[in-house]
């Protein structure tokens, strides 16, 4: 009978829906281990996020937000069990790490399993960092307009966050009753694509420094300063400033590894961007020897090719070769074996 066959493909698709919210379970605490591990790089990749768009077909906002549940798993146990046993996916959860903490995540977790994600998404919206599901006799307090944001990040950078709010209020000549926090984080990112239109060196320059000091008294003279890894020199060494401080008519005289004017008709060969195929960084772009200086390679345009800084720490930490072809195509290799290709300038 008909009813029996669809009660048959009913109950596979029930089962089927629960191991792939089981897959979602793994795959959350994988990627959080990858991120946080930065193991990404040592695959050749600049970011977990182009791993996991390359190898996992994920695109970034999905990975992010399993991510983020999967760092939150071993604090939420209830909902980590709800994940494992497929009654819940990643886009409930998603909603529950927002708001649970370990004395609220079993009631969220309830919730979550009695109602759609679209209702679940309004009661997470109305809902404070510790706060239990609210009434839905009662419904939500709060305006529609109004949605709440989450963001975890170190508290050095939660310090400069905090600065640049403060010293955007003070410009302004307001407090915070006036004009909260969402106000101007969302003016802050409106300012950032503002200046999208047109590059900016700052983002472009060179990230390190070498100083050439005078040692003639012996010791070690860097003081503080801690050990750099060979990875970081090689980095180093292929985009730096030279400040030269030893003794003479030359201390204090500085040098680039690439003059600027090569760097502008690099960048500008690039469109300002990083050059990887695929990628369309615009921030912290450096210049990177495709022969290192080290083994004969120079300055010439096509031995030089413009790499975000993850990829080019990527190049350097052997997870990532880059070669140019007779093509003028840049050839891509991780260290998985995968290659891609794409089209390149090589002259300037």
């Amino acid at each position: 009978m008909r009813i029996d066959e669809a009660t048959t493909l009913h109950e596979r698709l029930l089962a089927n829906r629960r191991s792939h919210r089981q897959a979602e379970h793994q795959l959350a605490l994988l990627l959080a281990e990858l991120s946080d591990r930065r193991l990404h790089s040592e695959l050749g990749y600049s970011s977990v996020f182009e791993y996991a768009d390359r190898v996992l077909d994920l695109p970034a906002r999905q990975a992010r937000d399993l991510i983020r549940i999967g760092r939150h798993l071993p604090e939420l146990p209830a909902l980590s069990a709800a994940l494992a046993d497929g009654q819940l996916g990643w886009t409930k959860a998603r909603e529950i790490v927002s708001v649970a903490t370990p004395a609220t995540e079993a009631a969220w977790v309830e919730r979550a399993i009695a109602v759609p994600s679209r209702e679940l998404e309004k009661q997470v919206a109305c809902a404070n960092m510790g706060e239990l599901p609210p009434d839905t006799a009662t419904g939500p307090e709060r305006g529609p307009e109004r949605r709440r944001v989450v963001l975890e990040m170190q508290s050095s950078d939660l310090e400069v966050l905090r600065q640049a709010l403060g010293l955007m209020r003070a410009q302004m000549g307001v407090d915070a009753a006036e004009v909260d926090d969402g106000v101007l984080v969302a003016e802050l990112a409106r300012q950032f694509l503002h200046r999208q239109s047109e590059p900016a060196d700052p983002a472009t320059g060179e990230r390190y420094r070498f100083v050439i000091l005078d040692n003639a008294e012996g010791g070690d003279p860097r003081g503080a300063v801690d050990e750099v890894s060979d990875t970081v020199m090689a980095e180093a060494a292929c985009d730096a400033e030279v400040i030269d401080m030893r003794p003479g008519p030359t201390q204090g005289h500085s040098s680039r590894v690439i003059a600027l004017v090569l760097r502008k008709k690099l960048l500008n060969r690039a469109g300002w961007r990083c050059e990887v195929p695929g990628c369309s960084s615009l921030l912290w772009l450096d210049i990177h020897h495709l022969l290192a200086r080290a083994d004969g390679g120079g300055n010439e345009p096509r031995n030089l090719v413009v790499v975000c800084s993850g990829h080019h720490r990527a190049v350097h930490a052997g997870g990532l070769a880059l070669e140019r072809g007779d093509d003028d195509q840049m050839v891509v290799t991780h260290r998985n074996g995968h290659s891609i290709r794409g089209p390149t300038r090589a002259t300037v």
